[in-house]
């Protein structure tokens, strides 16, 4: 174990706050300083020994066991042991007999309450430097957790869009020619987009919108002029960052889960905006005739699902996420607070 200078230095300040607290204020009183300063310098090897291997031995010993009763068992032994000793010396550097009536009383007691006082705060100083690291640790492995979790949840987008994405070229195809060549080109800068800019913790909210947008061109091709879309952005987006392709899942279901049930009259309705405190994205499409919910097919909610749990990881208390359907459209609300 390393020890540095500034340690060695705050342990010979914590001794020479001992020294000169026991051995100059009580020896004001007892109006003999050089004897005080002499006992208290004569006890001070018996005290660091008490101090020490409470906080290094018994303190660890209980922490890693919760043996309880063997920890104060031992403490106590080592308390009285040590108060022995110096009444021992103080006896015999004041010439005085060491009988066993002399030994035991009311300065036995004193002395005592002298060493539980400095172990006591060695003690408290201690194990709170030990629950501070506790909680470092601690924090470090949930971020740890947490920053797994969200590399999890990152490869799992990557296919669930490439599937997607695939879907999209195949109705292309069905369709016409030309438009498959030009879709091809789409899905190449969708999927150079999604794996090489959307790798970090948070991206550019202009990066998300733009990502967004180069969706729908891909499904305004498949569509057409039979997609009726509203897609407004409003206020300051430049000042914000969001975590990739959360807004572009929402879109993405939009037409997965709306247009393609209605092929011939689709609606995708999307609005943003930002301002200083907050960011809001509101949505609607047709709603799903088979039920209520987004998640229409085995693996359907996958996006959606790995949206929440991200947005669970990364803004905890700083969103609000609401979705659902009424008779006609199926309806997503977004909102991140700073």
């Amino acid at each position: 174990m390393k020890i540095s200078l500034k340690r060695i230095l705050l342990h010979l300040l914590f001794w020479a706050f001992y020294v000169a607290f026991f051995g100059l204020f009580f020896g004001k009183y007892g109006k003999n300083i050089n004897l005080h300063l002499l006992e208290t310098s004569v006890m001070l090897p018996l005290i660091m020994l008490a101090t020490y291997f409470t906080i290094y031995g018994i303190l660890p010993y209980y922490l890693r066991t919760q043996k309880l009763l063997v920890a104060l068992l031992a403490l106590v032994f080592l308390l009285g042991s040590v108060t022995l000793g110096e009444r021992i010396f103080l006896r015999l550097i004041n010439g005085l007999p060491i009988t066993a009536d002399s030994l035991f009383g009311v300065t036995y007691i004193y002395l005592m309450l002298e060493t539980n006082f400095m172990v006591g705060i060695a003690f408290a100083i201690r194990f709170y430097k030990i629950w501070i690291r506790q909680q470092e640790e601690k924090h470090l492995v949930e971020k740890k957790n947490l920053e797994n979790e969200l590399n999890l949840l990152r490869t799992q987008l990557h296919p669930h869009f490439l599937f997607n994405t695939m879907n999209n070229l195949y109705a292309l195809s069905l369709e016409n020619t030309a438009k498959t060549s030009e879709g091809i080109a789409k899905i190449s800068d969708l999927l150079r987009a999604v794996l090489y800019e959307c790798n970090e913790r948070e991206i550019l909210f202009d990066k998300e919108i733009t990502l967004v947008k180069n969706y729908i061109d891909l499904e305004k091709m498949r569509y057409g002029n039979r997609l009726q879309l509203d897609f407004s952005v409003s206020g300051n987006t430049a000042d914000w960052s969001i975590a990739p392709m959360v807004l572009f899942t929402f879109v993405e279901n939009c037409f997965k889960h709306g247009c393609s049930l209605d092929p011939e009259k689709p609606f995708v309705r999307i609005s943003l905006d930002a301002n200083e405190k907050t960011m809001t994205f509101a949505a609607n499409n047709m709603a799903p005739k088979q039920g209520k919910e987004l998640q229409l097919k085995p693996g359907g909610g996958i996006g959606l699902n790995n949206v929440k749990k991200r947005l669970e990881i990364l803004y905890p208390k700083k969103y609000e996420l609401n979705y659902g359907s009424n008779n006609c459209c199926f309806e997503v609300f977004l909102k991140l607070l700073r």
